[in-house]
């Protein structure tokens, strides 16, 4: 009937294919059964509610830090200029410009996944806060007076802004129009100086949503400054079990992470073939689908709007059944809305592990264009690093390589979840067993979901 033919399911696996030399299922049940063994596995662990099962802080020489501050801040701002650069002088096309492959390659991908598992210095790096935080302290020595206060509704802007992110990358075409990607690089800096100027700090650490998205997966760092001066090591994930000020907009930005992958996902299996393919030839549709495509709408990018839509509103609605379980089975008497919250962050290692088993290959194969766009970013015949004429080499990681990494990252990412789920269990709830009990719900829909996303992340491989 239209142009509603599925599209080939070969995003982020470059068409690559794995035979599973057993069948897919008897891995999806040891990943499951592995995810309900780490639940009896924590059981194990010493019931005290302590922050931190290892930390070991290190000082950093003043001047040693004061210099890393500024290169890092100096880094953030020289790169920013050539992104914006790039987008209106270099090549068109999106996989030959250096600020369409560093926005959502190097960045989107490679940077967070770098704050997540290593270590975060987004606060540092970041080009909009800087020039923020320098148009503040002009405005300050001409003596114009103090911050304004930040309504804490401001909040919901992160995810809010997350959506729009993940609309832009997986549905609209601005993503893959550079210079359309430096206005948008322009705007958001100018919403960063009004907000960064008018409220401060604040704005940074509660509406901006590059900063909320960023931080939240720093949380996870085995790396963290907490102090200026100090570098602290510790057990992965245990930042989360760090006390802190619940913000407005924290159980949709996590449920918002963790859907766009998962739908990013099954946009690239048969079974989102299958919905296309029903939604083209459903009779009750054609009325509706030929008054959108009469009123200019593309038809794809409009059911895959809503695709991304049912996704994330199912994981919600899922989230919280999931915690109305736990506060029955506990007869917590905190509200629910408080037990949403706490348990929320439970739920970043499988965000991160989802991150990194979805784009490893994407990662590693199209962040080689990297390479000739940073030679010649302006298209002026340039060759700063004498790899201009570099080109792809996709023997880097093989579909194997994906399918194990995705199979060991996420029953990882699922148990370490069930780990610092049963220990936040242990500061909000008064007993061992209380908090115990709590996280049978909890770790069911691990299981679950363990089982549903190597299934996702299986079929562009397997099938």
């Amino acid at each position: 009937m239209m142009a509603l033919l599925p599209v080939p399911a070969t995003a982020h696996a470059f068409g690559a294919r794995y035979d599973l030399p057993l069948p897919l299922g008897l891995y999806l049940s040891a990943a499951g059964l592995a995810v309900a063994l780490s639940f009896g596995g924590v059981l194990l662990y010493p019931q005290k509610s302590s922050r931190h099962s290892f930390a070991m802080d290190i000082r950093v020489l003043p001047g040693l830090a004061g210099f890393f501050r500024v290169l890092l801040a100096s880094l953030g701002l020289i790169l920013f200029a050539v992104v914006i650069g790039a987008a209106f002088a270099g090549p068109p096309e999106a996989t030959r410009n250096f600020a369409t492959i560093w926005i959502w390659v190097i960045w989107w991908v490679g940077y967070l996944l770098l704050s997540a598992l290593v270590v975060e210095t987004w606060p540092l790096v970041d080009p909009f806060r800087r020039i923020a935080v320098g148009l503040v302290h002009v405005r300050r020595a001409m003596g114009q007076g103090r911050d304004a206060g930040l309504p804490l509704v401001f909040g919901w802007l992160a995810p809010i802004g997350l959506l729009c992110i993940a609309w832009l990358e997986m549905i609209s075409d601005y993503s893959e129009g550079p210079p359309a990607m430096g206005i948008l690089a322009l705007i958001y800096l100018g919403v960063a100086i009004i907000g960064g100027v008018v409220f401060g700090r604040p704005w940074f650490d509660i509406a901006d949503p590059i900063s909320r998205v960023i931080g939240v997966f720093g949380r996870l760092a085995p790396i963290c400054a907490p102090a200026p001066g100090v570098l602290r090591l510790r057990f992965p994930g245990s930042g989360l079990l760090d006390n802190r000020r619940a913000l407005p907009g924290d159980v949709a930005l996590v449920v918002c992470l963790i859907g766009v992958v998962l739908f990013d996902g099954l946009s690239e299996t048969p079974a989102w073939a299958a919905v296309l393919d029903y939604a083209s030839g459903a009779g009750w549709l054609r009325p509706t689908l030929l008054w959108l495509r009469e009123q200019g709408f593309d038809l794809l990018k409009v059911i895959r709007g809503l695709g991304l839509a049912c996704v994330i509103g199912l994981f919600l609605a899922g989230y919280w059944i999931v915690i109305a379980a736990v506060a029955w089975i506990t007869g917590a008497k905190e509200p629910m809305a408080r037990l949403g919250v706490e348990f929320i962050e439970v739920l970043l290692p499988i965000a991160v592990a989802y991150h990194l088993a979805h784009y490893i290959s994407y990662l590693l194969i199209a962040g080689q264009l990297i390479l000739p766009a940073a030679s010649d970013p302006f298209a002026l015949g340039w060759d700063l690093f004498g790899t201009r004429g570099r080109s792809i080499d996709i023997s880097v990681i093989g579909a194997q390589d994906i399918w194990w990494i995705a199979f060991v990252t996420v029953i990882a990412g699922h148990a370490l979840s069930v780990f610092i789920g049963h220990r936040r269990a242990l500061q909000v709830f008064s007993g061992p067993r209380t908090a115990a009990i709590s996280q049978v719900p909890l770790t069911l829909a691990m299981v679950g979901l363990t089982v549903l996303s190597l299934w996702i992340l299986s079929q562009p491989i397997t099938q």
